[in-house]
């Protein structure tokens, strides 16, 4: 079972010890940074993404994916760094085409999203523009984050506040 309290926990740790919390959007350049890791495209890449915490890389495929989707993906591969055991790589796993994956996968990517969306849109900081009456149009250009992303972020945010 996914532990998103940790996960979340971990990510406003990173974040308020890291100087990339004195902007937004986040800069992930400086955790990286800060992480010893560094980030790289990467051809004929399967997934999406892939920690070699081994090497300290985040590698991500190169694709015509908006960028967004692409920082979305490193926060992900940031998370399993601080999350999970480093002795092995770790794919951002897309679930839609994954149907058959075990329960301590799914838990670690679970974690790893959540984690994520954290470290891109913290929650307290969300909240407070949604009482505030800020849109989702608004969250997705301050945090530099996809519709998609950001109308998740607000209607899980929305629902924990009403």
């Amino acid at each position: 079972m996914a532990d998103y309290t940790g996960a979340t926990a971990e990510a406003k740790k990173l974040l308020s010890g890291s100087r990339a919390n004195l902007s937004r959007p986040v800069n992930l350049a400086i955790i990286l940074n800060e992480q010893g890791l560094s980030a790289q495209y990467k051809d004929g890449l399967i997934d999406e993404a892939l920690l070699n915490p081994m090497e300290r890389t985040i590698y991500i495929r190169r694709d015509d994916k908006p960028m967004t989707r692409k920082l979305f993906s490193i926060a992900h591969e940031i998370g399993h760094w601080m999350l999970h055991s480093r002795d092995k790589e770790r794919p951002r796993i897309n679930f839609s085409d994954n149907p058959a994956i075990d329960e301590i996968v799914t838990a670690e990517e679970q974690e790893a999203n959540a984690f994520a969306a954290e470290l891109l849109m913290p929650y307290d900081e969300v909240r407070n523009f949604i009482v505030h009456g800020y849109n989702i149009e608004y969250l997705m250009a301050h945090f530099n984050v996809s519709y998609e992303f950001a109308y998740y972020r607000y209607n899980f945010i929305i629902s924990m506040i009403y």
